[in-house]
């Protein structure tokens, strides 16, 4: 009665693995035997990446999650937890969505004893997916995220951005910042100290700069762009994204405070322009906040133009009491411990 019919495997047959992403139409570059390459090449990250197969040896159901622990040493123990950075999919049928709860199962079993909870972070709509998830005892939460239509041509897409937006990007030409394509490995350093320094500001972790050169070594040629703008010869932003599907993510970013201008605004419309230019259909900001907390960068991206959707987030916690004195002792050691992982 108890009899699994499925067979997990790994991401180790890359071509099988590989053709279902590029087939689902959830598929994301998230999913692909590429990054789960480059998570396994970055400090304090520890993919988890497997399939189920039906009897026919057809894969039904797929997911990607990451071990992450963004503080070193003890202080580890504090910030680890398991993160699907796009949701798992499936096929949508019963047989789909018995398979993925069977991962979803597998995956808990191994993460429970290593980190705290376990969160996924959708990147579309709900589908069955939702129904294995919740039949795991993930818990849905509303979660908001910006989407810019890329289709609707340049001239729409700048008339799109706020006023204010436009006169930022406006002013950053006039006042000589230029944003230029570094997607080379001195453009991921240049990248990684503009990060560093937001990061430190805002007092919240950064993930290890291996995880970007690891996407540079790894990834197919086109997927990653390193894009740095420069205040006369200084570099004073930079940002990384992924192109995959049709799809831009904006993946991170970092700047300097620059006096009278707003070099962040200039480098993203250069984002958004060059994806509109070469025939892809969105620009994903990759989050905008619980809807009931106030959040920074959720003015930053409504500037742009996108439409707020609500994709939402799962959430299941391994043991509440000790999430909530991890929660404790993390506001504490941010006060006192660099967020910064070394390079």
């Amino acid at each position: 009665m108890n009899q699994q019919p499925f067979q997990i495997v790994t991401a180790e047959d890359r071509e099988r693995w590989d053709s279902y992403v590029a087939a689902h139409p959830k598929g994301t570059i998230f999913h692909t035997s590429d990054m789960v390459r480059v998570f396994a090449a970055t400090r304090q990250h520890e993919p988890l990446a497997i399939a189920a197969v039906n009897g026919a040896g057809d894969i039904v159901a797929m997911l990607v999650a990451v071990h992450v622990r963004t503080l070193n040493g003890a202080a580890s123990r504090f910030a680890s937890r398991s993160i699907q950075y796009a949701e798992p999919i499936c096929n949508d049928d019963e047989e789909g969505i018995a398979g993925l709860v069977a991962l979803v199962r597998h995956h808990d079993g191994h993460m429970k004893s290593r980190t705290l909870f376990s969160e996924v972070r959708p990147i579309a709509e709900a589908g069955p997916e939702r129904i294995a998830l919740e039949r795991c005892g993930y818990e849905y939460q509303d979660y908001l995220n910006y989407v810019v239509d890329l289709t609707a041509g340049r001239d729409c897409l700048w008339r799109n951005l706020r006023k204010s937006c436009r006169q930022n990007v406006s002013r950053c030409h006039r006042k000589n910042v230029t944003v230029r394509d570094e997607t080379t490995s001195d453009g991921i350093r240049k990248m990684y100290e503009l990060l560093q320094y937001s990061y430190e500001r805002a007092k919240v972790p950064l993930a290890d700069c291996s995880l970007f050169r690891a996407a540079l070594d790894r990834l197919p040629p086109g997927v990653v762009q390193v894009r740095i703008a420069y205040h006369h010869d200084t570099p004073v932003a930079g940002g990384i994204v992924l192109n995959f599907k049709k799809r831009v993510y904006a993946w991170y970013g970092g700047t300097v405070r620059v006096p009278g201008i707003t070099p962040f605004d200039c480098l993203t419309w250069d984002e958004i322009e060059w994806g509109g230019q070469h025939g892809l259909q969105w620009y994903d900001f990759g989050g905008a906040g619980w809807p009931d907390e106030e959040y920074g960068p959720r003015k930053f991206k409504a500037k742009f133009g996108g439409e707020l959707v609500s994709y939402g987030r799962y959430r299941k916690v391994y043991s509440g009491w000790k999430l909530a004195v991890a929660k404790t002792s993390y506001r504490m050691l941010r006060s006192v411990v660099s967020p910064t992982a070394a390079k």
